[in-house]
């Protein structure tokens, strides 16, 4: 769900990653060309030494393939930046080292717009590890971005959210109709971005664009709350505590099918807020699913969230467990505060909506893209992006 066509996901050794815009960790992470404003990257390594790594990154297009741009015209530098010197964790087990770098830098600037993936390579080994999606807009413009709800309008009567879009663009523009193109994402899932098909010039210097009604967004998506940043029987979600087991084990309070999800979240990060002190421990967190018998025992059963970047995995497969009636896994998490959803998988796709609490509608956020296809350099230059909230 999240990640995008060409990005390869973290290995087991490798945990709690971000990548945001700097002074929060909830930001988006798209940086303004020219500007200051530099992205942050953080992650753990499950280690008892001190690792090396070096990163690259890659230009593309907006469906994400590489554009071929050569780097001199993409970068000013070099290509390259090496994180090293990791801080150590502290008392508890598993060992791990946290690392921490930032860019754009004096040594590496972006000189074009679009979309980016950064790439983590182990120094001694040059094996990529890891790869993450970010964005370079040229803020040209001006777009306004808003979203209506269309209830009992969806699958089986539930409401979907349509988008629509304002885009004032800039006099460089000469062809608008042809060289202008729209997106929009919900919920900071890149990779099921949808494209605007509903287009119209009414004055000269604007247009209005929308997601058609077959093709808009469930407004009923939703996920839990897992805060992980009290281990101690006092936290409401926590059932037991086992902190002498290595890693510590945390079992959770049996989640119900119907009674899942919080309608508004607090904050929303495709990656989560693990907690940052030395002294955080990674803990094996055991999810279990009470469906009521709504579910048939064959069916496959998926636990997705930030700290496992939203993918189906086979170890985050729920097994049910006839004794307690329940579905199960496992998977190991740092202290702090994260999103989760159980989904089905049918016929090789997923199905996110299978196990939602409700058919009405749930705060969603939304991002609206522009794009203006260069025709001299044959690229996807992004203009400007917009971030909305959608309320319940």
């Amino acid at each position: 769900m999240l990640l995008v066509p060409g990005q390869l996901s973290t290995p087991r050794s490798i945990k709690s990653v971000q990548l945001y815009r700097e002074s929060f960790e909830g930001n988006l992470p798209i940086i303004e060309l020219g500007s200051t404003q530099k992205l942050i990257l953080e992650f753990d390594e499950l280690a008892s030494v001190s690792g090396q790594y070096r990163i690259s990154f890659s230009h593309h297009n907006k469906n994400w393939q590489e554009s071929g741009l050569p780097d001199p015209w993409v970068f000013d530098g070099i290509n390259e930046l090496f994180v090293r010197g990791g801080t150590p964790n502290q008392q508890t087990k598993p060992d791990y080292f946290h690392y921490k770098t930032e860019f754009p830098n004096r040594n590496l600037n972006f000189t074009v717009s679009g979309h980016y993936l950064l790439h983590v390579f182990d120094y001694q080994s040059g094996t990529e590890l890891f790869s993450l999606p970010f964005f370079v807009t040229e803020a040209e413009g001006n777009l306004i971005v808003r979203s209506e709800t269309l209830f009992n309008q969806g699958k089986d009567g539930s409401a979907l959210d349509q988008l629509f879009g304002k885009y004032f663009y800039p006099e460089f523009i000469e062809f608008p109709r042809f060289d202008l193109s729209y997106s929009f994402v919900q919920n900071r899932f890149w990779r099921q971005a949808k494209n605007a098909a509903q287009i119209s010039f009414t004055d000269d210097g604007e247009t209005e664009f929308h997601l058609s009604r077959n093709n808009s967004f469930p407004a009923n998506f939703d996920f839990s709350v897992l805060d992980l940043s009290q281990l101690t029987l006092q936290n409401p979600q926590i059932f037991n505590f086992e902190p002498a087991r290595t890693p510590q084990r945390v079992t959770l309070k049996d989640d119900f099918l119907n009674f899942l999800a919080d309608p508004r979240p607090n904050s929303i990060s495709e990656l989560g807020f693990p907690k940052k002190v030395p002294v955080a421990s990674y803990n094996e967190v055991i999810f279990r699913l009470n469906t009521g018998n709504q579910l048939n025992q064959k069916e496959s059963v998926f636990l997705i969230g930030d700290f496992n970047q939203w993918t189906i995995s086979e170890r985050n497969e729920l097994q049910f467990n006839p004794e307690m009636g329940v579905y199960q896994t496992s998977s190991l998490i740092k202290e702090g505060i994260y999103s989760y959803k159980y989904v089905t998988l049918e016929n090789g796709e997923i199905n996110d909506l299978r196990l939602s609490d409700s058919l009405t509608k749930r705060d969603q956020e939304y991002i609206g893209f522009v794009y203006y296809r260069d025709p001299q350099n044959q690229y996807d230059r992004l203009l400007n992006t917009k971030q909305v909230n959608a309320r319940y």
